[in-house]
């Protein structure tokens, strides 16, 4: 077994963590003091759908503290936050509804914004029959009077106000949340300390009364820190590794159900990180909690279940790879990559036949079946040795069409010939996914939005790790208003490559049009950090900021996006990147407009914001600029419109009105189908009646 490093520069190692042990002490193990029943379930029974209650959660994950030095940070704690919010979302596990989870990670996670999700968006939302989960993964700290918190990323060290209290969460999930079932997850007891002001009989002291009346799982008992281990799975920490895999199915087993109870999430998390940790740390769970609580359901699994049910244990893989950056599959479920002479621990598998999976794009895949033994530990080697070769008449088909595509500018009818030409490639070749990703682009270029999808897909079911055709899946079902799938997608394609600054600035792209702007705003800073050029992110940021009204931020980033030159018409239509705020799909309906600039875009943000500031004289000379740039965009002159209708209010002067007159009219000349066309034909009539009272 690879040996598991302590999460670096975690805090209060002890104090911390016998702090939530205190939360435990009352009363002692109250689960295993409940009858818990288990049914024996039959094909009658698995052919009823259960009832799963609609879930809410708030996730925050903190690694890099704003104010803590080096040897604070963490490794895994954001990735960590993702990966449990990927599973909370996901049709085979959470079942939770995307606008339903609120994601707190990194510089979003304030302390401002932990009380708001707590305090205000949570119990405004969760009812009486709901589930909701609340997940924390950071530091923790204690202060001079022994009183625990959790650690937002703006913590000032020396001030405990800056902190969230542990007593305050507990009120919180216990009074302000309405739920039937309530969990609470967090993950704080690791090495390093924030504060020093803290003893383990203070915190025992001060944590004795924290409500018990819903589930609380803690990532490690008394004395204990949570590990982080590079060699697991590509990197994780160990406890939310496993309730993701709980939560994922591998802890469905008591029955094997499709369902996962708070019984199972429990026993299966409590034994796999006890068993990889050598019991060097083990999970503590406490509180009362219905016996048929569910936190996860898997209605494929359900549907594939045979009428007899066996009994599951679990075993381990280790994996092992012959290349670099090969993504393993179990079962159809990425397990991440793993890389040549790095091998990769897979442990916590149910015994049985698992299907496992190597793919690296340019190769043949590999698979191998493995027969996973109870308590066993088995290596596989994954051995690509075939990169995958294209057939003359294949690249020859795609070459040509590629090229007419590439072309700037293309006619419809070499659109048409471009996209037989790539087909033709298919047929020579059914698992050439550039051919596949090629096409996609030329129908999505045809307004073939359906087909150009499918193709993405098939580029992406050839190659799981393509991340380009990923990407584009993802904005394929963004342009389409499916925009829980388009950030499913594109969630993924950025843990496949942390590092693209494209697949960051467009997932943050479809989380503004998910209306979740400060999620927006924090993975638009992201793209940002990545490459301080980025036209895109700014761009994006600049429209996140504009919507919660942060006016002045907003304008600094659409000015930053005039002074950077890298809007490249040949990568934007590569791309097919659909900039949003220019009129495409700001009220989402009308014709999509691909290959805006980025120029006209930044212009249309900076005037809406100066109207946001009621600054209407320049907001005007903004939007005449978008104009130059962009001389049809119906929405610039919508807010042309909007400012000298506001300007004659303020003094009626005729001037104005007649301004006002002019550019409605541009914009439903433009487009007589948009959104606003009802709204701007009363203000045209109303317009009209008011002319021949003024000057």
């Amino acid at each position: 077994m690879n040996s598991i490093s302590f999460r670096a520069g975690r805090t209060v190692p002890i104090a911390a963590c016998a702090a939530f042990l205190a939360m435990a002490q009352q009363p002692a193990d109250t689960r295993k003091a409940r009858d818990v029943s288990i049914v024996d379930l039959n094909p009658a029974a698995l052919k009823t759908p259960p009832s799963i209650p609609r879930g809410y959660a708030v996730v925050i994950g903190i690694s890099n503290y704003k104010n803590l030095g080096p040897t604070h940070n963490l490794l895994y704690a954001e990735t960590d936050a993702q990966k449990l919010y990927a599973a909370l979302l996901s049709k085979e596990a959470g079942n939770m509804e995307f606008e339903n989870v609120k994601r707190l990670i990194g510089p979003e996670a304030t302390l401002q914004n932990i009380r708001e999700a707590l305090e205000v968006w949570l119990p405004e939302r969760a009812r009486d029959t709901d589930r909701v989960v609340v997940y924390f993964v950071g530091h923790g700290m204690v202060d001079q009077h022994g009183k625990g918190y959790i650690v937002p990323y703006d913590v000032d060290p020396q001030n405990a106000d800056t902190a969230y209290p542990m007593q305050r969460l507990g009120d919180v999930v216990s009074n302000s949340v309405k739920a039937r079932w309530k969990v609470l997850l967090l993950d704080a007891c690791h090495s390093g300390k924030v504060s020093v002001d803290t003893t383990v009989e203070r915190v025992n002291e001060s944590l004795r009364d924290l409500p018990q009346g819903f589930l609380t799982i803690v990532s490690s008992r008394a004395a204990q820190s949570s590990f982080e281990d590079p060699h697991l799975a590509g990197g994780n920490g160990v406890f939310t590794y496993f309730l993701v895999k709980g939560w994922e199915g591998a802890a469905d087993n008591s029955p094997t159900d499709g369902v996962v109870t708070a019984d199972e999430l429990i026993d299966y998390v409590t034994s796999e990180v006890r068993k990889y940790s050598e019991h060097r740390q083990s999970p503590l769970e406490f509180g009362s909690f219905p016996d048929n609580m569910i936190l996860g359901f898997s209605p494929t699994k359900r549907a594939d279940l045979v009428a007899k049910l066996p009994e599951l244990s679990s075993g381990n893989l280790v994996i092992d790879t012959n290349l670099d950056s090969v993504e393993v599959f179990i079962d159809e479920k990425s397990y991440g990559k793993v890389s040549a002479g790095k091998p990769s621990q897979v442990p916590g598998l149910p015994a049985g036949l698992h299907k496992v999976r190597g793919v690296r794009m340019g190769y043949d895949p590999v698979e191998v079946e493995v027969n996973v033994v109870p308590g066993g530990n088995q290596t596989v080697s994954l051995r690509l040795l075939y990169q995958r070769k294209v057939k003359p008449a294949a690249k020859a088909f795609y070459d040509e069409g590629a090229a007419i595509w590439e072309r700037s500018q293309s006619s419809p009818a070499d659109l048409r010939k471009a996209a037989d030409l790539l087909s033709n490639a298919l047929k020579e070749q059914p698992d050439y996914s550039q051919a596949a990703l090629a096409l996609c682009r030329v129908l999505q270029a045809q307004d073939q939005t359906a087909n150009a999808l499918a193709s993405c897909l098939r580029a992406v079911k050839i190659d799981p790790d393509y991340v380009e055709a990923r990407a584009m899946a993802g904005e394929l079902y963004m342009g389409g208003g499916e925009y829980p799938e388009a950030v499913r997608q594109l969630q993924q394609a950025a843990i496949q490559d942390p590092r693209n600054t494209f697949v960051a600035s467009i997932l943050a792209e479809a989380l503004y049009l998910a209306q979740r702007p400060k999620e927006a705003e924090e993975q638009a800073s992201r793209a940002i950090l990545l490459d301080a050029s980025s036209g895109q992110g700014f761009l994006i940021r600049g429209e996140a900021r504009r919507a919660q009204k942060n006016f002045d931020a907003a304008i600094d980033d659409y000015q930053r996006v005039l002074k950077l030159e890298d809007f490249r018409s040949g990568a934007m239509r590569t791309f097919a990147f659909f900039v949003i705020g220019t009129g495409m799909k700001k009220h989402r309906s009308g014709t999509q407009v691909l290959y805006r600039s980025h120029k006209a875009a930044a212009y249309y943000g900076l005037c809406a914001a100066e109207i946001g500031r009621e600054n209407y004289l320049r907001a005007i000379q903004y939007c005449q600029k978008s104009l130059a740039t962009e001389h049809d965009d119906p929405e610039s002159y919508v807010l042309l419109g909007e400012c000298y209708t506001r300007l004659f209010n303020d003094d009626n002067r005729g001037s104005y009105l007649l301004d006002a007159e002019h550019n409605l009219s541009a914009a439903l000349r433009i487009n007589p189908d948009m959104e606003q066309a009802p709204l701007l034909r009363e203000k045209l009539k109303e317009i009209k009646e008011l002319k021949g009272h003024v000057k």
